[in-house]
């Protein structure tokens, strides 16, 4: 026997089945006196991949970086705007990364492998350090493309080495209680994603774990200077803008014009 439910309540938890524990529109939890209560960003759904903000819907693209355009990328690349509810926000971020020992690590990792790597790792428990003459050379180029992720290669001009990453945010008007507002979002991020590409620039989606290391970097000054940091993973029973921000990040708020006269440390 089939029984139809016509409670909404029921209806609404059918609905959310897949939403974080927190209801929308609830206060922030984080104090004031922290900077985390300033980012707007509070929960993800993780089914749709949207971001809830403070007082709208986000979404967010990782582009390939390019330099230079010609006409006809422009004229492609126009059409973003096109289909664009009235409210809707787009930001393009592009940053260059001192954090390339990851990459660096995946470089030195293609070079050939000791043929005796299988006996040393079970002897010592753990994969053991190749001898070769191919890895060495990586190592050895690998240390030097460190030093310039801090410091300059050259006298003459300053030059150092960065890993260059593009984003795409977009911040759409709309309540993500409308299951509607949702879809218009999606088929809105979709539609951009197959704008992009057409112009000759791969994208992604990003989830939750992208943006809140991609947030850190500028939000937590020991990430940013540094040429490696874990990665930080979504948690879903806690806010999105209490996950960007470490705790043992201090910030300080400061007068412009005291600290021209008695300047203090950055911590």
């Amino acid at each position: 026997m089939n029984t139809a439910h016509s409670d909404p309540h029921f209806t609404r938890q059918r609905d959310h089945a897949h939403t974080p524990r927190f209801p929308f529109g609830e206060p922030a939890d984080t104090p004031a006196e922290q900077f985390a209560n300033w980012l707007p960003y509070s929960a993800y759904l993780a089914p749709e991949k949207i971001f809830v903000n403070r007082d709208s819907m986000g979404v967010m693209l990782e582009l390939m970086p390019q330099s230079g355009a010609d006409e006809r990328m422009a004229e492609v690349l126009v059409s973003l705007y096109a289909n664009c509810p009235p409210g809707t926000g787009i930001q393009f971020h592009l940053f260059g990364s001192p954090q390339v020992r990851t990459q660096l690590r995946h470089y030195a990792n293609l070079r050939v492998e000791d043929e005796d790597q299988a006996e040393q790792a079970k002897q010592w428990g753990r994969p053991a350090r190749n001898g070769n003459l191919f890895r060495k050379l990586a190592r050895q180029r690998v240390g030097h493309l460190l030093q310039g992720a801090q410091k300059s290669l050259t006298a003459g001009f300053h030059y150092t080495i960065r890993d260059f990453r593009l984003m795409l945010s977009v911040a759409f008007p709309g309540d993500p209680e409308d299951l509607n507002k949702r879809d218009e979002l999606m088929a809105l991020r979709d539609s951009m994603s197959s704008t992009l590409r057409s112009a000759s620039l791969p994208n992604r989606v990003c989830d939750a774990a992208d943006l809140i290391n991609w947030c850190a970097l500028f939000t937590n000054p020991d990430r940013i200077s540094q040429t490696d940091a874990p990665d930080l993973h979504y948690d879903d029973g806690r806010e999105l803008r209490d996950q960007i921000v470490d705790f043992d990040t201090i910030q300080d708020p400061l007068d412009p014009a005291a600290s021209q006269s008695s300047p203090r440390p950055c911590r």
